[in-house]
């Protein structure tokens, strides 16, 4: 009895010890999976804005703290991004909106949509608009590193405004999961 103890025990920690330095992938890791079969489907904006030198995050100010927004990526090659700011006033008159309403209607909304490629090797996306809200985004190629974590998407990129201090920015993604029926 006590052999057959010690048997199992052995089978145990001999199992166990080999699951410790290889242990087995029910599923595929992020890892496995290609970088452009991660980004497929859709993503629900959780913040948008860059880092300054000193470390501090500051939200892109036309689209508030709590902006909102979509982006999307389909198996055909094809992207579409909007976000907006919540916070934006109504028109007095739905029909027939000042010029000013309509100016600031601009200021409080960004999209574009077109293809895209993604560069597995130095994790970065390519966004190739054909229409946007902004005239100049159109036949441009605008790089997007990618970091995944788990069910978060986070593309980023440095620039530099003219006359502005150079920044990355970071626009923060989460998967969108089919609601239950």
């Amino acid at each position: 009895m006590r052999t057959v103890v010690i048997g199992w025990l052995w089978l145990v920690f001999t199992v166990t010890s080999m699951l410790a330095q290889n242990p087995p992938s029910s599923s595929p890791t992020q890892s496995a999976v290609s970088l452009a079969n991660q980004l497929l489907g859709t993503w629900r904006l959780i913040s948008i804005g860059s880092v300054r030198p000193d470390g501090t995050f500051e939200p892109v100010p036309e689209l508030g703290p709590h902006a909102i927004g979509y982006l999307m990526y389909d198996t055909t090659g094809h992207m579409c991004v909007s976000v907006a700011n919540p916070n934006h006033p109504r028109w007095a008159n739905p029909e027939k909106p000042t010029e000013a309403e309509r100016l600031h209607s601009f200021d409080v909304m960004f999209a574009y949509c077109g293809s895209y490629e993604v560069q597995e090797k130095e994790r970065r996306v390519i966004h190739r608009p054909e229409m946007a809200s902004w005239p100049q985004y159109v036949g441009t190629d605008q790089f997007r590193n990618i970091r995944m974590e788990g069910d978060r998407l986070i593309l980023s990129e440095k620039e530099t405004p003219p006359n502005g201090e150079a920044r990355e920015y970071f626009v923060t993604w989460e998967r969108v999961v089919k609601r239950s029926q």
